[in-house]
């Protein structure tokens, strides 16, 4: 039987946090991709981290399409913007290359119905995550006006790396680029391994540029999906549930899994 591969942040492997600092729970029932399964009865496959960006879909991807010779859809859930990844590398060797699953930890799984990946932290002495600023890092950090190449600002010398990150890379044409280049290396891995890519956002809030589809080249193998998730709930009259302040409800999952993958399916 073919399988379905869903990679995405913690919209795509269900999620809950309470924002009571007791911690944050991941794998709950708010996930569309093991509903799409047993609604279905077909495989999937999750490749999902809480807090992850962009960057990392092609480094899942290729370690999904290596181990599973019988996804047959792909579908890659564009998420927010300004999310970095940092590392602990003591080694500070550009000669050492880890394994594309070194990061990559297996998650207790349902059987072959439903096999869940995502991405680990800690590895012997090395560490690897996902940052991202926030509203009030921004203003509690001015932009320093004073900027001039080479002179003052930017200066990795004496502005902190969340300053250079906040300024002078997220939400730039830096980002954007890297995120065209990002995408661009999913399509080549489905292109190259025969698979069609869906690539759709959870709301309007995980922007996808309309260049995406063809700004370093065309794409080949991805269709991008022409309306969110929860937008296109909602103008079907649907109410949406939400478990805490960013996430939704099982029943809102339910229905993107009955109602928004068909759609971006078929319609695509």
């Amino acid at each position: 039987m073919s399988r379905s591969l869903f990679i995405g942040c913690s919209h795509t492997m269900g999620f809950l946090d309470p924002g009571d600092n007791h911690g944050c729970y991941p794998w709950q029932d708010n996930n569309y991709a093991e509903i799409y399964a047993k609604q279905n009865n077909k495989p999937v496959v999750i490749m999902a981290s809480a807090g992850a960006g962009n960057a990392l879909w092609p480094r899942f991807l290729s370690f999904a399409l290596q181990k599973f010779n019988d996804i047959d859809e792909v579908f890659v859930q564009s998420t927010y913007w300004g999310r970095f990844p940092v590392a602990i590398n003591p080694d500070l060797d550009e000669r050492s290359i880890f394994p594309i699953d070194f990061f990559i930890e297996e998650a207790p799984s349902e059987g072959d119905l439903i096999k869940r990946y995502a991405l680990g932290f800690y590895q012997e002495k090395y560490v690897e995550y996902y940052l991202k600023p926030k509203r009030e890092d921004f203003e509690q950090t001015p932009y320093l006006r004073n900027t001039k190449p080479f002179v003052s600002e930017p200066d990795v010398r004496r502005s902190s790396h969340m300053y250079m990150q906040m300024w002078h890379y997220s939400n730039t044409h830096l980002e954007q680029y890297d995120y065209f280049k990002d995408i661009l290396a999913c399509d080549a891995l489905c292109l190259y391994n025969e698979k069609k890519m869906h690539l759709f956002n959870i709301n309007s809030k995980c922007f996808i540029p309309q260049q995406t589809d063809n700004y370093l080249t065309n794409l080949k193998a991805t269709q991008i999906a022409n309306i969110d998730a929860i937008t296109y709930l909602k103008n079907k009259g649907h109410d949406i549930g939400m478990v805490d302040s960013e996430h939704y409800d099982t029943p809102t999952h339910e229905k993107i899994a009955k109602e928004y993958i068909p759609y971006i399916k078929e319609t695509q």
